[in-house]
């Protein structure tokens, strides 16, 4: 080949890769494109006075300084942008455009986030810019026609297009603009799997939902469908998210294969149980009944998604169409009653009792799962005590049951408390205790703990019941002796109590002295448990916790009498304080009656009577929030 051939092919080549555009005055430039995939690695700081220039949209100083192509394309500043991301981000829409004519290189150019000026022009929301970078790639893709797909595809540290960037920032008209220009990019999934399409959906913008894939449907075959173009997570679990039967009736009448999908492991329906959007579950429900019998990835059916967020309406929607789902296990072998005790969904629970009237559905409320637990043994495991004391009073539930371990409810309860435990723990235990749940044999058979390996963790508690009980102590014998009235200081009565033949004073006397007593027995049966033997320890507490409470109510008792009987000659303020007393009295019992009870009774009329003080306590502890 000659020179001659050699000239023209260099000068073929030069020609391909330059572009004509016409100015504002209507002259003809040629515009380069040899460098619109050149890779510059190697970047220079970008000068104060230029960064300055640019986010002022001062483009006179740009053109009299006529920067070299090679430094125009490696001058960045601090975070990595170029002259064009500055411009973009700033909406300078007339430099922006100066900017791409006279160094087009700089759209492909990516900053320290990886973002393009595409990127930072969506995010911005400057509608303007992104309409003058769409308008600049349509006309040099006749030239380049890679350059296109490159830019519009092109991902930051997170995988995200623009579209994505815009939508997250909710720029809809320019996340609109930007599914006109490139059909297929609401399809395309980032590092969490999220595509354009799917976060148009989450956020309830139908409009724009309906215009991608209707797009997408302009540029592709009949045959291809709207299921085969999704990446990443399903767009029906958005519509529920985003609580929007409209869009979610508009996608399934687009494509009904995709109530199918599943999204992390979680079916359709399950999500939307797990949500509680009634609406739209309702609308799954009827259009895929069979669902109801299709478990999630770990087991678990779209009846023990509802239970485990306590959606009683769902839960009914279910049973109404489906009663046999009511029977469904997952992996763990767990009926809905295993979930709805493992989680203390209070009012599903009542609701599936009432369900399991029938002698089939009964079997429920004692059913094993893989491990041998029932109901009541799961509740007690997590400490939910008013799940436990609502089974516990329910006469079809079995308190003898064993799992596997060989264990009642009751040996749980206890096997896990200690020293230190909660509210809940106590509770739980008590409801158990209440309704005279057993032991397990093994636990009965076993040789009792009588080493003192475990007795120190009781050290806290003992001292600080024996701080209390010296404290009563004190108190009461020194009331003894300070009575109130005073002494008689004449002869025949000298020395004697002033009020001694008035019966508040008789009622003071009594409660004192037995405040007194209960506080010192107390004191000496809390002075053996600190011996450190753990069965000591345990018979120490069954006997002090009680008389601790009596001796603390008595005490009450003897200042509320003491104090009438003083001022018994004012009528009004005597009852006034009689009345507070009482008052206080009641609420005192409440409160201590359920802690310092050893063994609650077991009798039906008894347990009945005592079971208001454990309800309030039920009522005062709330939901226990940080078990599930």
């Amino acid at each position: 080949m000659g020179r001659s051939d050699l000239d023209f092919d260099r000068q073929k080549k030069d020609a391909s890769s330059r572009m004509f555009y016409a100015d504002e005055t209507g002259r003809t430039h040629s515009l380069d494109l040899s460098t619109l995939f050149n890779d510059t690695s190697e970047t220079v700081p970008m000068g104060p006075k230029t960064i300055a220039a640019v986010r002022a949209g001062d483009e006179t100083y740009l053109r009299d300084m006529k920067f070299d192509v090679n430094i125009a394309l490696s001058s960045v500043n601090d975070h990595g942008n170029t002259m064009l991301h500055l411009a973009a981000a700033a909406g300078h829409t007339d430099l922006v455009c100066y900017i791409l004519n006279a160094y087009p290189g700089l759209l492909m150019k990516s900053n320290s986030m990886g973002e393009v000026a595409l990127h930072v022009a969506a995010g911005a929301g400057h509608l303007a810019v992104v309409e003058a970078l769409v308008s600049f790639i349509k006309d040099i893709s006749c030239n380049k026609p890679g350059v296109a797909k490159k830019i519009y595809f092109a991902k930051d540290r997170h995988q995200d297009n623009a579209l994505h960037v815009s939508l997250k920032r909710k720029h809809l008209k320019v996340a609109s603009c930007l599914v006109c220009a490139e059909q297929s990019l609401s399809f395309v999934a980032n590092n969490d799997g999220v595509s354009p399409l799917y976060l148009a959906v989450e956020a309830g913008q139908a409009d724009l939902a309906k215009t991608m894939w209707q797009h997408s449907n302009n540029g592709s075959s009949s045959t291809s469908t709207l299921a085969s173009k999704i990446g990443g997570r399903s767009i029906v679990h958005g519509a529920m998210k985003a609580r929007r039967k409209d869009i979610l009736v508009a996608i399934l009448s687009e494509d009904a294969s995709l109530i199918n999908f599943r999204d992390e492991g979680r079916t359709c329906l399950s999500f939307g149980a797990s949500l509680g959007y009634y609406e739209g579950f309702c609308y799954l429900l009827d259009k895929a009944l069979d669902s109801v019998y299709v478990s999630d990835d770990d087991g678990s059916f779209p009846i023990h998604m509802a239970v485990k967020y306590g959606y009683v309406k769902i839960l009914k929607a279910i049973l109404k169409r489906c009663p046999d789902a009511l029977e469904l296990l997952d992996r763990e072998n767990q009926n809905v009653l295993h979930v709805a005790a493992k989680n203390g969904k209070i009012e599903v629970l009542k609701f599936i009792l009432r369900c399991c009237k029938d002698k089939n559905k009964e079997k429920l409320i004692n059913e094993e799962d893989a491990n041998g637990n029932t109901p009541l043994h799961l509740a007690t495991k997590n400490w939910h005590p008013k799940v436990v004391s609502m089974l516990t009073w329910d006469n079809r539930v079995d308190l003898k049951t064993l799992n596997h371990d060989g264990v009642t409810a009751l040996d749980i309860a206890e096997k896990n408390m200690d020293s230190s435990y909660t509210f809940f723990e106590r509770l739980t235990w008590m409801a158990l205790i209440s309704a005279g749940a057993p032991r397990g044999p093994k636990l009965i058979l076993s040789t009792p703990v009588t080493q003192n390996s475990d007795g120190g963790k009781y050290k806290d508690r003992v001292n600080t019941l024996l701080l209390v009980a010296t404290l009563v102590a004190t108190m009461t014998f020194t009331a003894g002796f300070t009575l109130p009235g005073g002494y008689n200081g004449s002869v025949p009565n000298f020395g004697m109590a002033t009020l001694a033949k008035k019966t508040a004073f008789q009622v003071f006397l009594v409660f004192d002295t037995l405040a007194m007593y209960c506080s010192i027995i107390t004191i000496v049966a809390l002075i053996w448990a600190q011996l450190g033997d753990l069965s000591l320890i345990m018979k120490a507490f069954n006997l002090a916790l009680p008389l601790l409470g009596l001796a603390l109510t008595s005490m009450s008792i003897a200042f509320m009498a003491g104090t009438y009987a003083a001022v018994s000659h004012l009528p009004l303020l005597a009852y006034f304080i009689l009345g507070i007393g009482l008052i206080f009295l009641l609420v005192l019992l409440l409160i201590i009656i359920p802690y310092v009870s050893p063994h609650s009774p077991t009798q039906p009329f008894l347990r009945h009577i005592f079971y208001y003080p454990y309800f309030l306590m039920l009522l005062v502890a709330g939901d226990n929030r940080n078990k599930y």
